[in-house]
Order: structure tokens, then C-alpha cells, then sequence
């Protein structure tokens, strides 16, 4: 993802930032020959572990270029979806400036892949062709509950991988180097995406196995309390988190309790 959205991780995370380059595939092929201004195609492919083709797998594009003669960078976001053959034809136009796909299907990890010229040796050098492995996601979950121990219902639960983010989003000496593609996404849910039920339980099924969940050395130097998994609770009756993770660290949330679903949060009423 872009610079400035690290940035305002960054900010958000308040010190519980952390990268992972687990060792998942890379497939690019060859630069086309095009002309920077010229509209070109991109090829995605999605397979699963097993080399087969992933139907129905949601592509987020996130587009940053200049076109010919402007004097400021132009915009476009746009979702896309794999066919039967787990394949999507992306269109780019203009000179690259910052490009981000963001890969994702229910009980699969998801993924992303980034070129930024700015910050990567190779982030001008978009291939014809780029293919994604999707490895079958595990499970986390828990209860959310009130003072008084009832459940609640409706609380949005947002969870990143603090893991995946890498030390070009922490530290300001970072070397630049080619790019690490693709890379675990940092949001495993957001939004709407995870709900509590009646009971207060909820539980989400792409989250990267235990193995996976690894903080880089230089990062986990800077940060040795930081959880693998960042909670973020809301609810508009509740007092949720106001930082990421900040309820989860101050009742002792662990991955254990995540994995066993087991953990319970408790929100106090407005």
C-alpha cells in the first residue's frame, strides 16, 4: 500500500507496527515494452495452493499516474473479480506513479502487491502478467461483552496483521530495494466486514497460521510488546478502541485465546 496510507497506520497503531516476508510466490513476467503514457493490461491470476484456478476472488486496484502532458497525478480505484479461470485483465493508464492491488477471498489469507517507483528499485517495472497463491486462512474469534457480562451485539470487529508491515512503513532510514511481491495484506477485516451475533461472538477465517505470524527482526527489536493481531472494537453505545489493540492489551487479549476463540473483551456503556 502507498506511503502515506503506512504513515497513517503509523499514527493510528501508536507503536504497534511490525513486516513479515513470508515466503509466498512471486510469478511475474517480462515488462512490455510501452510507452509511458500508453494505456496498458495486467494480467492477474489467483491460484490456490494446489496450483488451481481461484473463481470469485476480489481484486481492489488502487491507481496513482500521471497522464500525458498534466502537470498533477490523477486517481482511479476500481474492484475487479477472477473468472473460472482465476484470472482478472486490469487496465492502467498514464506514467506509473504508485500502484496497489489488494487480493481477498472468504477463508483464504489475503494479499498485496505494490509498485512504487519512488520507493522501489523496480517499482517502474509493472510485468504483463502477475499471479497471486492463496493459502487457505485459519480461524480467530471471541466474545464481546458488557459490564455486567452480557453479550453484546453488534460490535464491528477490525483486525490487522501487525506483522505485515514492513520497516519502509516504520523506519525513515530504510534503504530503498526491490519490492517484496506480494506481501500479506495488513487488514484481515475492517469495516463491516466482521459483526458480533446475538451472543456477542464473532470469528473471522483468513488469518495467516501461526508459522506465518512473524515480526521482522529490526521491527520486533523496536517493538518487543506488540501483538501478532490488532483488535479494533466499535460499537455506538460502547466505548470502543480508540487506538488499535488498546482494549485487547489492557485485559490481557492473547493469540492463544484468539486461536482457542475464547477471548472476551469487555466494552463499557457510554
Amino acid at each position: 500500500m502507498t506511503r502515506r496510507f503506512l504513515i497513517i497506520i503509523l499514527a493510528a497503531v501508536a507503536g504497534l507496527l511490525t513486516v513479515i516476508t513470508p515466503e509466498v510466490l512471486m510469478a511475474e513476467k517480462p515488462v512490455s515494452a510501452v510507452k509511458p503514457f500508453q494505456i496498458r493490461t495486467l494480467t492477474v491470476r489467483v491460484i490456490d495452493a494446489d496450483r488451481q484456478p481461484l473463481a470469485d476472488v476480489r481484486i481492489y486496484q488502487n491507481h496513482i499516474f500521471f497522464a500525458e502532458r498534466a502537470e498533477k497525478h490523477l486517481l482511479e480505484n476500481s474492484h475487479h473479480t477472477t473468472d473460472a479461470r482465476g484470472i482478472a485483465v486490469l487496465e492502467m493508464k498514464g506514467k506509473n506513479v504508485d500502484l496497489g492491488l489488494w487480493v481477498s477471498k472468504d477463508k483464504y489469507c489475503p494479499l498485496h502487491a505494490w509498485w512504487a517507483p519512488k520507493y522501489q528499485t523496480d517499482g517502474g517495472q509493472i510485468p504483463d502478467e502477475f499471479t497471486f497463491e492463496l493459502e487457505r486462512g485459519t480461524s480467530i474469534g471471541g466474545l464481546v461483552k458488557d459490564e455486567q457480562g452480557q453479550p453484546i451485539a453488534g460490535v464491528l470487529v477490525a483486525v490487522e496483521n501487525i506483522t505485515s508491515i514492513t520497516p519502509l512503513a516504520m523506519f525513515d532510514n530504510t534503504p530503498r530495494q526491490p519490492g517484496v511481491r506480494p506481501e500479506p495484506r495488513h487488514w484481515l477485516s475492517e469495516k463491516e466486514d466482521v459483526v458480533t451475533d446475538a451472543d456477542g461472538r464473532w470469528r473471522l477465517n483468513n488469518v495467516p497460521a501461526d508459522d506465518q505470524l512473524q515480526f521482522h527482526p529490526r521491527v520486533r527489536e523496536a517493538l518487543p510488546d506488540a501483538p501478532e493481531l490488532g483488535l479494533k472494537l466499535t460499537h455506538p453505545d460502547f466505548s470502543g478502541d480508540i487506538r488499535l489493540g488498546q482494549l485487547q492489551r489492557q485485559q490481557g487479549i492473547t493469540l492463544e485465546s484468539l486461536r482457542t476463540q475464547t477471548a472476551t473483551i469487555v466494552m463499557q456503556r457510554r
